[in-house]
């Protein structure tokens, strides 16, 4: 069994809040999800075992943990390079704790910090989680938050910098993403100042059955010529075996191995994955912030030299991935946001492009640029300014004689409106006119700007 070394960090000392663990369970996928940042390892074995699991119902072990690392030079008398991990792979730990910044002064467990799941415990209390989507969007859908100023939580010389995160787990249960799940991380700048040189990343400790035989691989840019159709992959890192054999084992049951990757889906000012760092699972020099940060921002963390994406593997091992991007400046009290999706397939990179297909298109057509619904997406029926809405459009009920319609910014009418709520989550994010009119030939008429926010 694969073996951490700062067993310490593995499970936190319950100090304020209620560490909690559910498991994230639809189509080919099974992993665990917690609400201190990690995913993927499974602390109920010892000192951790792989819980990502892929194809089930096989115990086929390809992800033994992972989770965000965030790194950003802090503005005071002297700056500060800081790094706050949410996984660490020498020791399967987190820096972070379930309690948010605005509320770990508090000093006291709260069973409401947990994780939250659909269907079942959901949604999130709005009382004590006002930025929790309320509305599921997909058919499995999980959703936590967690800070990092618990400072007994972090490796010396390493302190807090105030931040919290929100994590939301997407997943389909229809054939075409059957292989993959999403992961969208919002970041909250809680520190009252700003965050400057700031990155955030991914590390992804995959093992493929035995440990220690893995590969690593990027695409960072490429076409792929699969029968009549052509495939662009991009910002992807993956892994694989090194001579595609797994015995059975108490982690692996039976079949070939596949590969398992990591894509940057979606990233403030489209910046995309910005740096791939490869590495050995015994490298503890990644525990300390500076190095962290030297990794995310593109650099050899040992020669200070920066190259920021690692494409050449030759000798297997225990291979861990870093997928960053950056640099942000981050304001204080603003959020960022980060989408990832994380995509098995059968042993070829062709199944694996055409897999990353089928991901980038219901990202594209289920998630991106649709807002989570509120209880305050109202439309109020005045002429004055504009009206922000999200995914639904509520009208009051009015006389039978008055028709409402949605137009396009080109006039062309894109929707007929009906009394109560309208879903517009299809529609395109911009400006619309709402125009009510009257029935009768010289009936009155009315227009509302309407905008469809992301």
């Amino acid at each position: 069994m694969k073996k951490l070394f700062l067993f310490a960090l593995l499970a936190p000392a319950l100090v304020l809040a209620i560490y909690d663990m559910d498991t994230f369970d639809v189509n080919h996928w099974q992993t665990p999800v917690y609400n201190d940042g990690r995913w993927g390892i499974d602390v109920t074995v010892g000192t951790g075992a792989a819980g990502g699991i892929w194809p089930q119902p096989l115990h086929n072990c390809y992800v033994f943990g992972a989770g965000p690392w965030f790194g950003a030079i802090v503005d005071s008398a002297v700056p500060e390079t800081l790094c706050t991990f949410m996984y660490y792979q020498n020791s399967g730990g987190t820096e972070m704790s379930p309690t948010l910044c605005r509320y770990w002064r508090g000093g006291t467990e709260d069973s409401l910090d947990r994780v939250y799941r659909y269907a079942g415990d959901w949604p999130p209390p709005l009382s004590r989680f006002p930025m929790a989507p309320q509305v599921p969007r997909s058919d499995m859908e999980m959703w936590c938050g967690f800070g990092d100023s618990l400072a007994e939580n972090h490796v010396p010389p390493g302190r807090p910098l105030g931040i919290d995160v929100y994590t939301t787990v997407y997943g389909f249960s229809d054939s075409l993403a059957r292989d993959f799940f999403y992961l969208k991380y919002e970041l909250a700048n809680c520190s009252g100042e700003s965050l400057r040189h700031a990155y955030f990343g991914m590390i992804f400790d995959a093992d493929i059955g035995q440990y220690t035989d893995d590969m690593t691989g990027l695409i960072r840019d490429r076409l792929f010529q699969i029968g009549p159709d052509t495939i662009r992959v991009s910002n992807t890192g993956y892994m694989y075996d090194y001579d595609t054999i797994e015995n059975p084992s108490s982690w692996w049951e039976s079949g070939t191995p596949g590969i398992v990757a990591a894509m940057v889906l979606g990233t403030p000012d489209s910046l995309g994955l910005t740096a791939f760092k490869k590495f050995l699972q015994c490298d503890e020099d990644t525990a300390v912030d500076a190095e962290q940060y030297l990794s995310l921002a593109g650099y050899d963390y040992g020669t200070g030299t920066y190259a920021p994406y690692d494409t050449i593997d030759t000798v297997p091992g225990d291979k861990v991935e870093l997928l960053a991007t950056g640099p942000y400046s981050i304001a204080p009290d603003s959020v960022l946001t980060f989408w990832y999706v994380i995509i098995a397939s059968p042993c070829s990179l062709d199944s694996l492009a055409i897999r990353c297909k089928w991901a980038r298109d219901i990202y594209n057509d289920r998630l991106a640029g649709i807002a989570e619904e509120t209880p305050n997406a109202d439309v109020r029926m005045t002429n004055q300014g504009a009206t922000l809405v999200h995914r639904v459009l509520s009208l009051p009920v009015l006389p039978s004689t008055i028709q409402t319609s949605l137009f396009d910014m080109t006039g062309r009418q894109v929707m007929a409106l009906r009394p109560g709520a309208n879903d517009v989550s299809r529609l395109s994010p911009g400006v619309y006119f709402l125009r009510r009119a009257s029935g009768t030939e010289r009936g009155a008429s009315s227009v509302t700007k309407v905008v469809i926010a992301r």
